[in-house]
């Protein structure tokens, strides 16, 4: 079995951290949005999941992140120079985008003078004072990046689809099954 990638796919690593990622991902968007047109008792309740969820995935998130900027980009069939860069590049500011709220959130917590509270069960106190200024900072940076996010990743899938649909190469088998060893 390859866990590592190669220069021409992925291996199971990746395919693993990225489809856990994107399923947590997805479960936070979903969260956060719907947290914006309940009550304030049922928002609050939704807040606590998706801080729960969030900080129980930091590190798997974190470790997608890290992982791909170590293990580069395989340069898969029948891609040119020039949509490779371009996956490449979109990757990197999805990437850059998440990283932004795996910062921001706990910032928003924590400059708020709030504990990460992880299902009830574990607290992260605050190791900041209470900061107004860096709280709205916080609160904007993880606003804008949600949206990056959103945005980022349906461009990402509607890539996927396309090579899927209507490029003759292996692009979506790829994130699918690992490539073999050579």
């Amino acid at each position: 079995m390859r866990w590592a990638d190669t220069n021409s796919g992925y291996g199971w690593l990746s395919i693993v951290l990225h489809w856990i990622g994107a399923a947590v991902i997805v479960t936070l968007w979903a969260i956060g949005d719907w947290m914006q047109g309940v009550s304030t008792l049922e928002s609050s309740e939704l807040r606590d999941y998706h801080i729960s969820i969030a900080a129980s995935a930091w590190l798997l998130i974190v470790a997608r992140i890290v992982w791909r900027i170590k293990s580069s980009h395989p340069r898969l069939d029948g891609q040119s120079n020039f949509t490779h860069q371009l996956a490449k590049g979109m990757h990197y500011l999805l990437l850059f985008s998440i990283s932004m709220m795996v910062i921001s959130g706990p910032m928003m917590l924590w400059t708020a003078g709030l504990s990460i509270e992880i299902f009830e069960v574990i607290s992260i106190p605050s190791p900041i004072p209470p900061m107004l200024t860096l709280n709205l900072i916080a609160v904007d940076t993880h606003k804008f990046f949600a949206n990056a996010v959103v945005i980022l990743t349906l461009v990402h899938i509607a890539g996927a689809f396309k090579h899927l649909m209507f490029n003759d190469d292996d692009t979506f088998i790829s994130m699918l099954i690992a490539a073999k060893s050579k």
